[in-house]
């Protein structure tokens, strides 16, 4: 494997996921997460900028939007362009939303350069790599401190985590672009993160996978196809009307239990 750098075109494309690459003032370090204190400082801030009315719907929709900022740019540049990003979380910073009327913070990438992978072995390797980086090492951690913080369980913030997982690699697959092997390279990329790749890479203590319980069938709910979700993340309880995400488990439409 070899360094080397993003190119333009590169940058577009992981821009449009809110990743940044001018420096800016940033919210915080994302290894400062990893304090308890700055982190609970931190989740307070997030409470007020959204208004929400406790802790724990702050730490689920904060985990939902941060997924979104770790996940898919680590895994659209891993599996499309087939290179690596470095998301340790000292290479890291959160930047603030630029949206006028909603919370939707940005990701500023320190080290810019990225790892080529040359061959099969070294991509297999690089792959893991890049799951126990981004999980084991980073939001697994994360969450197990955010769940104390904030008493939002943590199979909340997986399926927070999950949800984005698969929009990834759906949008990929779902592209009229594709050569027959980047498809079939891009589908063995989400089956092996589902189905084959060890607990360890994603920080877990037990031998479960924490995404294959959430990959469930979508049902046709008007008129389009959902996946609806085991949990229900508490979005709703940020609007005046407390309207539900069409796939939460709560909306009458889905007809199943929350967890």
């Amino acid at each position: 494997m070899r360094k080397c750098s993003l190119i333009a075109e590169d940058r577009i494309l992981l821009e449009k996921y809110r990743v940044c690459f001018q420096e800016e003032t940033a919210y915080m370090d994302v290894h400062d997460f990893f304090d308890q204190k700055n982190l609970s400082s931190f989740l307070e801030s997030v409470q007020n900028e959204l208004q929400a009315p406790d802790l724990l719907v702050a730490a689920s929709v904060f985990a939902k939007r941060y997924s979104y900022l770790v996940v898919v740019p680590a895994l659209f540049t891993f599996s499309f362009l087939n290179k690596r990003l470095n998301m340790s979380v000292k290479n890291l910073r959160l930047l603030p939303s630029v949206a006028e009327n909603k919370w939707l913070p940005r990701i500023f990438i320190d080290d810019q350069q990225a790892l080529l992978c040359d061959n099969e072995t070294e991509r297999e390797a690089n792959r893991n790599q890049l799951l126990e980086t981004i999980f084991a090492h980073h939001l697994s951690p994360l969450w197990d401190k955010l769940s104390v913080l904030s008493k939002v369980p943590q199979h909340i913030l997986w399926e927070n985590t999950a949800v984005y997982l698969f929009w990834v690699f759906e949008s990929l697959l779902s592209r009229s672009d594709l050569t027959a092997s980047e498809r079939d390279l891009i589908q063995s990329d989400f089956d092996y993160i589902i189905y084959e790749a060890n607990a360890r890479l994603f920080g877990c203590f037990t031998n479960d996978n924490p995404f294959e319980l959430y990959l469930s069938p979508k049902k046709k709910i008007g008129g389009q196809n959902i996946r609806i979700r085991k949990t229900c993340c508490f979005s709703y309880k940020l609007s005046e009307d407390c309207k539900m995400c069409k796939s939460c488990p709560k909306n009458p439409n889905c007809k199943i239990g929350a967890l």
